[in-house]
Formats: structure tokens, C-alpha cells, sequence
């Protein structure tokens, strides 16, 4: 099952089978084995495709149909320096993110930030 989920990140991310086994360490045909589904992944490889695509390793593994975890470069950005902020900054952040959403959206504000 995952092997449909490894091409379609591939492709979404619009980079090569050479490209990711570079950053496996691995041999571009060894990926194209875990592509094919002709080759099982170890729980190492599966933690590190995990986070070079942005999604759970349940999402690699056909659990779900849909990412829970799929954000663009931007917003993994976004997400990155938020984490280096310390409280003060986070803070800061959030009531920006609420203020933000609340004029946009009405009034209505979300319960992560609540």
C-alpha cells in the first residue's frame, strides 16, 4: 500500500528517485525497490521518509487516505520558526493568528487557539 503513497509524494514534491535515495543514503534503485513495493521498508527508512515528506509514518503505511500532516515549504517554514520562539513569541504569534482569522472569518474564533 505504501508504495502508491511513496510515488505520489515524490511526485508532489517534484523531486527524483535519486534525489531522496541521496538523502537515504541508499542506491536509486534500492528507493525504486520501496516504490514498487518490491523492497519493505526498515523502521529507520520509514522515520526518515516520514519527515522528509512531512507526514506520518501512518500515512505512509496506507492508514489513511488523507495527510494529516501535509503542509507546503511555506507553511513548514511557518511552522519552524514558531518552534524556535520562545513563549513570549508564541504568544504573540497566536493572538495575531486569532485576531487575523477572527476578522476574516466573522468573529468565529478557532478552538486550537482558544
Amino acid at each position: 500500500m505504501y508504495k502508491l503513497k511513496l510515488r505520489e509524494l515524490r511526485e508532489n514534491k517534484n523531486v527524483t528517485q535519486s534525489e531522496i535515495a541521496e538523502y537515504l543514503k541508499i542506491t536509486r534503485s534500492a528507493y525504486s525497490q520501496y516504490e514498487s513495493g518490491k523492497r519493505q521498508m526498515n523502521y529507520d527508512t520509514l522515520c526518515l521518509l516520514s519527515d522528509y515528506f512531512a507526514v506520518s509514518i501512518d500515512y505512509l503505511l496506507g492508514k489513511y487516505e488523507t495527510n494529516p500532516m501535509l503542509v507546503n515549504k511555506k507553511e513548514s517554514h511557518i511552522i519552524e520558526l514558531y518552534r524556535l520562539l520562545d513563549e513570549r513569541g508564541k504568544s504573540a504569534v497566536e493572538s495575531m493568528l486569532n485576531f487575523e482569522y477572527e476578522q476574516s472569518k466573522g468573529g468565529k474564533e478557532p478552538k486550537a487557539f482558544a
